[in-house]
């Protein structure tokens, strides 16, 4: 679980050396997780911030701020067709009919990256939670999306988050095919499964654990876990639950009461 940037740094008026870490999860389009920023070391390496490597990617960022109106930032991304792999990643899976692409933005100070003064801490300030809604504009030189909160959407609401049969929310791990090792989210979202046994989005076993990705499905859990103690993150008896409440609407409509 990450820490909070300590409160001497928040009272200061501004804080020196902030760097943004996105992450892409494109898992509901198959896209997998993808994480970037940037910038990159004074040495022209990558930035490295809890053990977790975020490549460099020419991105900008803008509108993330808060102005106090009432309404929520819808802030926009440009991404520079310089880096030829990403943007074509970007495009296909924009390209989705189905699915939600969600970008997480993580900010911390210079001085807490792996390899400066202070690491080793996780600080980070709160983290931003988006989901890329459209393509602003698209050319040669670069494509620009807008985010907007998941708060946004629509049938969200306030305060639960929208409940889910089949689609478990929690952060799966991804095969760093460099390392040969798996790269696990440090943040409260991560799904805890660390086993050695790998499994296809389908279900079906596999022995190559560049291949394991979770399908989100309850079944996907039982795999992995087990029949007990799931750490399952969607609502699997929601439809009993509608079921049930279509009953009770179904009685009081045949008496002419009005629920």
């Amino acid at each position: 679980m990450s820490t909070p940037v300590p409160h001497g740094e928040l009272q200061k008026l501004a804080q020196e050396g902030v760097i943004e870490l996105f992450t892409l999860d494109a898992s509901s389009v198959s896209g997998g997780v993808h994480r970037f920023c940037g910038e990159r070391e004074a040495d022209g390496g990558a930035i490295t911030f809890n053990g977790i490597e975020y490549p460099f990617v020419p991105i900008k960022g803008e509108g993330f701020e808060w102005n106090g109106d009432g309404t929520l930032p819808r802030p926009k991304i440009t991404v520079s067709a310089l880096n030829a792999a990403f943007y074509s990643m970007v495009v296909s899976m924009m390209a989705e009919d189905e699915g939600m692409i969600l970008l997480r933005r993580d900010r911390t100070l210079t001085k807490y990256l792996d390899g400066h003064a202070e690491e080793g801490h996780d600080y980070r300030f709160p983290a931003d939670l988006y989901v890329i809604d459209r393509i602003l504009s698209m050319d040669k030189a670069a494509i620009q999306f807008e985010l907007i909160c998941p708060t946004d959407l629509p049938r969200a609401k306030l305060p639960s988050r929208q409940a889910l049969r089949n689609s478990c929310p929690w952060i799966y791990r991804h095969y760093n095919t460099a390392t040969g090792q798996f790269v696990y989210d440090t943040t409260e979202n991560t799904c805890p499964y660390a086993g050695t046994a790998c499994f296809k989005k389908d279900g079906t076993a596999t022995t190559n654990p560049a291949e394991d990705v979770c399908g989100r499905r309850l079944s996907d859990c039982v795999l992995r876990f087990g029949r007990t103690a799931l750490p399952y993150g969607a609502f699997p008896g929601i439809a009993r639950a509608r079921a049930k409440l279509g009953a009770r609407f179904e009685k009081k409509l045949s008496q002419k009461l009005v629920l």
